[in-house]
C-alpha cells in the first residue's frame, strides 16, 4: 500500500485538470456531472499531482446529482494506467454543483464515507473534488482528503 503523512500531504491539479472543470462548470442550468481523478504520487515529497479528470460520460445526471458509471471509470482507468506505464493511480473522485463555492451536501458526505469504508485502494487515502461554478477556478474548488484508518 502506498502510504503519504495525513500531516504532511499536499497536493495540486496540472493544467488540464484545471481545464477539464472550467470546461464542466454548470453555468447555465447544466445537469451535474463528475467522473474520477487520476495522477502521480511522490511519496519523497508526500505529494500528489492530479494528471487527469476524466468524465463519466454515461453517468446518470440531474441538476442536483449524478452518479458516475463506475465499470466505464473502471475501464478508464485501466486504460489511463497502462498508457502512463503504472505511474499513475486512482485518487478520487469529481462532480459539479450548480453555485459558485460549493459544499458537500448530505448525499455527498453520505457517498464520501461510504465509498471510504467500501472502496479498494492501493493508497491511504482518496480525494473528493467539487467543483462549482465561479469565475475564478481556483475558488470554485472544494477538495477534501479522507484518510483510511490503519
Amino acid at each position: 500500500m502506498i502510504k503519504l503523512d495525513k500531516n504532511k500531504f499536499e497536493y495540486m491539479f496540472s493544467q488540464d485538470v484545471l481545464d477539464i472543470f472550467k470546461q464542466y462548470q454548470q453555468k447555465n442550468g447544466e445537469y451535474e456531472i463528475g467522473g474520477i481523478l487520476v495522477g502521480e504520487i511522490y511519496l519523497e515529497h508526500n505529494t500528489v499531482v492530479v494528471k487527469k479528470a476524466i468524465v463519466s460520460k454515461n453517468a446518470k445526471r440531474s441538476f442536483k446529482g449524478v452518479n458516475i458509471d463506475k465499470k466505464e471509470m473502471q475501464r478508464a482507468l485501466n486504460k489511463v494506467r497502462v498508457k502512463s506505464d503504472y505511474k499513475w493511480y486512482y485518487l478520487g473522485d469529481w462532480h459539479t454543483h450548480p453555485g459558485p463555492l460549493p459544499k458537500p451536501s448530505l448525499v455527498d458526505m453520505f457517498s464520501y464515507k461510504s465509498t471510504v469504508k467500501k472502496a479498494i485502494l492501493v493508497t491511504n487515502f482518496i480525494m473528493f473534488v467539487i467543483v462549482g461554478n465561479d469565475e475564478d477556478i481556483a475558488k470554485a474548488i472544494l477538495t477534501e482528503v479522507y484518510f483510511k484508518n490503519e
